[in-house]
């Protein structure tokens, strides 16, 4: 089930962080991750009264904790997505994103089989090839040193969002994420008011980007935070982390960005860690 939970998180986070560099590319950042982290918090708010069986402050308290986290994250990533490729920037992110809960999950406990073990080495490898374009020209721009360091703070803060979540109760599901997004969404819209920007996009076309975004990376969050409880951090963040593969995927075909055959190589070699995973 946490397998199954972690791949399907990777599609939605994918595909919500497509459409959240789309609209950061029509707006600002801030206005993005506010307005998306709106709608993820309702979305959560709707769902947590038929989930969640208990309620406690460590857990709210951890949530608050994760949201500071993921909003480091979130905004980074948008930002770096809105000033260079996608099929560069996604994968980036991936690999701190990846790297930093799973050698957490390894170092406090976690026992992994020898086929699992290489799934998570071939899914770091995966990660990194498909991210080797850096440097490359593409039609949305070029990767910098410092674009590239910005991606991978995104996901650090990825990173801390998956440690947090592992750290709650399985009890109290999903009041972590209300938390988090109450904190993310709360000081992205303070940010925005001591700027003077109204946190509702001016284009219509970012609009319907923006509400999907908060609406396929809560879905993801929720995912995550269930599979953890149902399996080893380091393998659900492992897999969770394979989420460049649509972003790559859904930038090729949809804003024509060029993929190297590194980053090809990397798709395949990212299916391989999976079946190494779910072998194990």
């Amino acid at each position: 089930m946490a397998i199954i939970l972690a791949l399907i998180s990777s599609a939605l986070f994918g595909a919500g962080d497509f459409l959240g560099g789309v609209a950061s590319r029509r707006t600002h950042v801030l206005v993005v991750v506010g307005a998306s982290h709106v709608v993820g918090l309702l979305l959560i708010l709707l769902v947590t009264p038929f989930m969640a069986d208990a309620i406690t402050l460590r857990d709210l308290g951890i949530g608050g904790i994760a949201g500071i986290a993921g909003l480091v994250g979130i905004a980074f990533l948008y930002h770096s997505l809105s000033r260079g490729p996608m099929a560069v920037v996604a994968p980036i992110a991936a690999v701190s994103n990846a790297a930093v809960p799973a050698l957490w999950g390894i170092y406090f406990g976690d026992r992994l089989s020898a086929p699992q073990l290489v799934g998570v080495v071939l899914g770091l490898a995966a990660i990194l090839l498909v991210s080797r374009a850096s440097g490359e020209e593409t039609s949305a721009g070029t990767t910098t040193p410092g674009l590239v360091g910005v991606a991978l703070l995104s996901g650090v803060g990825f990173g801390g969002f998956f440690i947090c979540m592992d750290l709650t109760a399985e009890a109290t599901t999903p009041w972590p994420l209300v938390s988090a997004r109450v904190v993310s969404a709360g000081i992205a819209l303070l940010l925005l008011a001591r700027m003077g920007r109204s946190p509702i996009p001016r284009r219509d076309e970012a609009r319907g980007a923006i509400v999907g975004a908060g609406i396929l990376d809560m879905t993801a969050n929720l995912a995550i935070l269930v599979a953890v409880h149902h399996g080893m951090l380091s393998l659900v963040a492992v897999l969770g982390s394979l989420y460049p593969a649509s972003t790559v995927l859904l930038a090729r075909y949809v804003l024509q960005e060029r993929m190297a055959r590194t980053q090809v190589i990397g798709l395949i070699v990212a299916l391989a860690a999976i079946g190494a995973i779910v072998g194990g």
